[in-house]
């Protein structure tokens, strides 16, 4: 069985064993894993190893037996950038927890910001990203979703070392705090440039208001793409809080500074991710397709 038990080590063997083209499987990070990984990597199974943690021991377990036989590894800890003994704020809804206290002033005047109520506190483990890859022997990670109310830089701070071979991030980032003392978009941006990434673009773009009162649009926007596409959309009220932060390597854009087992593994991560544009200058190595 590929699938790991909460106090089982990880199995390392990610070698492909089918006709993909590639050296050893591609290495998924799902950060903050409730409810479960992403179609767009469980329907090629036979390309990825996924990891996925989450604090919550109980969800792991339900995870554990639903991914149970797949190349899936569920880790029960929280990523941080220290490891130790945390508190973790519990919220009205399970998936707004997280290692930084709720804004009460949000939580208590926004209504859509009430499944981030504080109700109870918990002491969990933590772990760094690279403390965690070295004791595991995960030598190179492709891909990290990172998904955890407000702790994402201090996870990507932790995990140095590991962010030299990935290739891809998608990074939750807030515009505005939600938790006390959550870093912002600028924080994490600044940091992920320095470590050499590059934002490809952001996704899911959420806005909150005070009053909840954004049942008739004010006004209209637009989204270009090149001098092709030009996607008008209406305007609501409330200000901008979070979206997902797509980053890369700028090194993927070179295909010149890349071996061709790496263009390999690219071009499969980046057409699973739903971003086949990112490695389109690649094309003259040959790619098996997935089926």
């Amino acid at each position: 069985m590929f699938i790991n038990s909460i106090f089982s080590k990880p199995s390392q063997s990610l070698s492909v064993e089918n006709d993909t083209g590639l050296d050893r499987k591609i290495v998924i990070l799902d950060v903050g894993c409730r409810w479960g990984f992403t179609d767009k990597f469980t329907q090629n199974l036979e390309e990825f190893h996924i990891y996925g943690f989450d604090p919550d021991t109980q969800e792991c377990e339900l995870l554990s037996e639903r991914y149970a036989g797949q190349p899936v590894t569920i880790v029960p800890l929280g990523l941080a950038g220290q490891s130790g003994r945390r508190s973790l704020y519990l919220t009205r809804q399970p998936a707004c927890s997280s290692l930084l206290e709720p804004d009460p002033d949000l939580t208590n005047n926004y209504p859509a910001l009430q499944c981030a109520s504080h109700v109870s506190t918990a002491q969990v483990d933590t772990v760094t990203l690279d403390s965690w890859a070295e004791e595991n022997g995960v030598h190179a990670i492709d891909h990290i979703k990172i998904d955890t109310q407000g702790t994402e830089l201090e996870i990507l701070e932790g995990g140095a070392r590991s962010l030299q071979l990935v290739r891809s991030l998608e990074v939750e980032v807030e515009f505005n705090p939600i938790y006390l003392g959550q870093p912002v978009f600028s924080d994490v941006d600044q940091y992920l440039r320095s470590q050499g990434f590059v934002l490809w673009k952001l996704t899911n773009h959420v806005h909150y208001s005070w009053d909840g009162s954004t049942n008739e649009p004010i006004g209209e926007d637009f989204i270009c793409y090149d001098e092709k596409h030009r996607l008008h959309h209406p305007i609501y009220g409330g200000q901008l809080y979070w979206a997902n932060a797509h980053y890369i390597k700028k090194s993927v854009l070179n295909p010149t500074l890349n071996s061709v087992a790496q263009i390999r593994r690219d071009s499969v991560l980046f057409q699973a991710l739903g971003m086949p544009d990112v490695t389109s200058r690649n094309s003259p190595v040959a790619i098996t397709p997935l089926r």
